[in-house]
């Protein structure tokens, strides 16, 4: 886990109640923790691992909203969400600059 300082000293037990909850299956696809898969990337076999995921993307809260998701759930929702955050971030950069050409026309 990337970042581990940056969750609460329960993550592990707030994951596992997580996942626990979600009846060990994606809680998006339904796929169950433990099946076997191939990878479309590489070919190669795999075992969905669960992940309790941070639907809010904040792991320093220590009481999260979290989903269990298997791996290509959750890379698809951290997808959207950072497209999303570029998104806004590119149109405040746009905002920003209307601003500046409209103060240095009035100058």
């Amino acid at each position: 886990m990337r970042n581990r300082h940056r969750y609460p000293k329960n993550w592990p037990q707030l994951s596992r109640s997580c996942k626990e909850k979600a009846g060990w299956q994606c809680e998006h696809c339904t796929v169950p923790h433990g099946t076997q898969r191939i990878s479309r990337r590489s070919g190669n076999p795999y075992k969905v691992a669960l992940a309790a995921s941070h639907l809010d993307h904040d792991p320093e809260n220590p009481d999260p909203r979290l989903a269990a998701l298997c791996p290509s759930c959750h890379g698809r929702y951290d997808w959207a969400y950072y497209e999303r955050q570029e998104q806004y971030r590119l149109e405040r950069m746009r905002h920003r600059m209307a601003l500046r050409r409209q103060q240095q026309e009035k100058q």
